[in-house]
């Protein structure tokens, strides 16, 4: 069964879930799946962003050689480092893109997707209890933003698909299965959905490599 896309617009997260004082649970956030508003961003970076997205699914070669100009003479846009990132992915040069990533989490610690960028290299590697120093100690977002309510579609899947790793990686089943059921429902094409599912459903090649990592 072909499983339809969500529409544009905003969205609300269909669970919630707290257990016995422990810091994490799924609450209504607001999901937009509208193109993020950067601020801030130099001039340069934020003309060329749209075209560099398009030439990271399309064109990688093309967008890293644009990317590591920008990146030299923009050190401190963490967005470059995760465009360069996926866009090393994208050609099959993984050693690059976890590179990149680490680098990009070392430099910007405060970054979203740096985190997430780091947390998946940390799973992966199997090494989940570094996942809460990572987030802070705030295993969902309403604790790591107190302010905010409202998030784009990448950044609320980005982080749940990491906790649904964590969890399912950590055995706290439940929380694992409903944030899997928030990504199937609001992100269900992501490729973090699959990083997630992996782990909560792994097959038995991947629980033959997560046993061998022990």
């Amino acid at each position: 069964m072909t499983r339809k896309k969500p529409k544009p617009g905003h969205r609300q997260s269909p669970v919630k879930f707290n257990k016995g004082g422990e810091q994490y649970r799924l609450i209504n956030y607001e999901i937009t799946y509208d193109p993020i508003k950067r601020l801030n961003l130099p001039k340069p970076v934020e003309d060329r962003l749209p075209d560099l997205l398009d030439m990271v699914k399309n064109n990688p070669k093309q967008a890293i050689k644009e990317l590591l100009v920008l990146k030299e003479n923009y050190p401190d846009v963490p967005v470059l480092y995760n465009y360069l990132s996926s866009a090393y992915a994208s050609i099959g040069n993984h050693t690059a893109s976890r590179e990149i990533a680490i680098e990009n989490y070392q430099k910007h610690p405060d970054y979203l997707f740096a985190k997430i960028n780091y947390a998946q290299i940390c799973l992966l590697e199997g090494e989940p209890d570094k996942i809460p120093e990572i987030f802070d100690g705030n295993l969902d977002l309403s604790l790591l933003y107190p302010n905010r309510r409202r998030y784009h579609v990448s950044e609320f899947a980005g982080f749940t698909g990491v906790m649904c790793a964590y969890f399912a990686a950590t055995g706290k089943l439940e929380p694992a299965r409903l944030s899997y059921k928030c990504l199937l429902e609001l992100a269900p094409d992501e490729g973090i959905t699959g990083f997630a599912k992996a782990f909560l459903y792994p097959s038995l090649l991947g629980r033959l490599a997560r046993w061998l990592r022990r």
